[in-house]
């Protein structure tokens, strides 16, 4: 019986990979009656997998030896997988629900939102999936610099759907998290609770996921995730700080399919929301429009900022108890709004001609030569670390190239990272 199973895997792998059969088939246990094999699997959820997606290649093969194969769940498997889990000292808690997902920040829901041009578009499609059922955006792509708001809205989303729709299960996670879980699934040999329990949510939220960048084993976890629960009818949310398009380190498929739904950029807050957002959060704090107008104008990175400066001077008010004039203020947000030199792609340029001695004509230039290549992938990689510049725009600076040329100059410097870095560790102080 035992070699009949291996014989029947052996073949399995040759037509799916051993990663499939390794996923879905391990810890399977069998037993011939008669002309049929029977086929244990730990839940209800693998036996339905394997005979959505695998049952016809398994029968085909089984037939070659006289047999027919039906696969079942088997309480005993069940409950010994469960009692394994629970049993593990750090082991994730897969049935629970609320301790799998990341908890939610209970300050982040849609009232607590300040909504203006720059972030009005990423409002509305958060509020719209929040309240229909409907999968009108999926995926709901996120995009912009940090501290742009794309958590609060993916936690306002949350918190809005737990309110309203009791029934939907919903798991927010960042790209971190994600493959953390992965990882000790595989560690623990027990992928198949971690597939279960993903595939099980409703409304599926992942957050930062340009840190998937290179973690090739975690995307094809991913791809498959996003590929299933979109199937069945579930939401997916997901933020990073580019376009998929621009994700460096993400494979062509994943971009592919992340950018097939509703992409919203959130631009960086203007004058007219940062002051608003300024009043809000000084609700009931004796601080003067004069002080607020002065924060707006000169603390601009990221609304995170925004407020860290605006916590400051709340703090020296209820620490020294002294009034607020706009000089004292100056003094307090020195290090906020002293003007820095701007890292822009000509500076960029600059200091990399600089470093390597050579001509900007000749790194613009079409010449493939060493001396000329390599600096000019460096200066289109720190462009894409340092600046806000798209693919296409490096292309540009660059000598006109396009944006596949760009991409790929990075990949180039990513895959040498480590033989590079105390070149790129000596130019970014040149630039800085």
């Amino acid at each position: 019986m035992s070699s009949v199973w291996q014989d029947i895997l052996t073949e399995l792998k040759s037509k799916l990979g051993d990663s499939t059969v390794s996923s879905w088939f391990d810890g399977v246990e069998v037993n011939i009656v008669k002309d049929k094999l029977y086929a244990c699997v730990k839940t209800k959820f693998i036996a339905n997998w394997i005979k959505n997606h695998y049952l016809d290649i398994v029968q085909d093969i089984a037939k070659k030896h006289n047999l027919s194969i039906e696969f079942e769940v088997k309480e005993t498997l069940a409950k010994e997988s469960s009692s394994k889990i629970n049993n593990q000292k750090n082991e994730i808690s897969y049935n629970n629900k609320n301790e799998y997902s990341l908890p939610l920040s209970k300050d982040m829901v849609f009232e607590t939102f300040i909504v203006g041009r720059s972030n009005e578009m990423a409002y509305t499609s958060a509020l719209r999936i929040a309240q229909s059922e409907e999968r009108i955006f999926n995926p709901l792509f996120l995009y912009g610099p940090v501290g742009l708001g794309k958590t609060h809205l993916m936690h306002s989303i949350g918190w809005y759907i737990k309110k309203n729709f009791h029934n939907n299960n919903v798991c927010y996670l960042s790209a971190e998290q994600f493959m953390l879980k992965f990882i000790n699934a595989l560690k623990q040999k027990d992928m198949m609770s971690f597939k279960e329990e993903l595939r099980s949510f409703d409304i599926l939220m992942i957050d930062d996921f340009q840190f998937l960048s290179g973690k090739d084993s975690t995307q094809e976890e991913f791809f498959h995730t996003f590929v299933y629960l979109i199937s069945q009818g579930k939401q997916l949310v997901i933020s990073a700080d580019k376009p998929p398009s621009e994700l460096s380190g993400i494979e062509e498929r994943l971009r592919s399919r992340l950018g097939s739904g509703l992409v919203v950029n959130l631009h960086p807050a203007n004058y007219e929301l940062r002051l608003s957002i300024l009043k809000e959060k000084s609700i009931g704090r004796n601080i003067n429009d004069e002080i607020l107008q002065f924060i707006a104008e000169n603390v601009k990175s990221s609304i995170r900022e925004l407020g860290g400066a605006l916590m400051r001077v709340i703090a020296y008010v209820d620490f020294f108890k002294k009034d607020l004039d706009l000089d004292t203020v100056k003094g307090i947000l020195k290090e906020f709004v002293q003007h820095k030199k701007p890292i822009t792609p000509e500076l960029i340029i600059d200091s990399i001609c600089k470093y390597y001695n050579i001509e900007k004509d000749e790194l613009c230039s079409k010449s493939r030569k060493r001396n000329i290549l390599k600096p000019r992938q460096i200066a289109m990689y720190l462009c894409r670390e340092l600046t806000d510049s798209s693919l296409p725009e490096i292309g540009r600076f660059l000598g006109g190239k396009d944006h596949t040329t760009a991409m790929h100059s990075i990949k180039k410097i990513e895959q040498s990272i480590d033989s590079l870095e105390s070149e790129l560790q000596d130019i970014k102080q040149m630039i800085k």
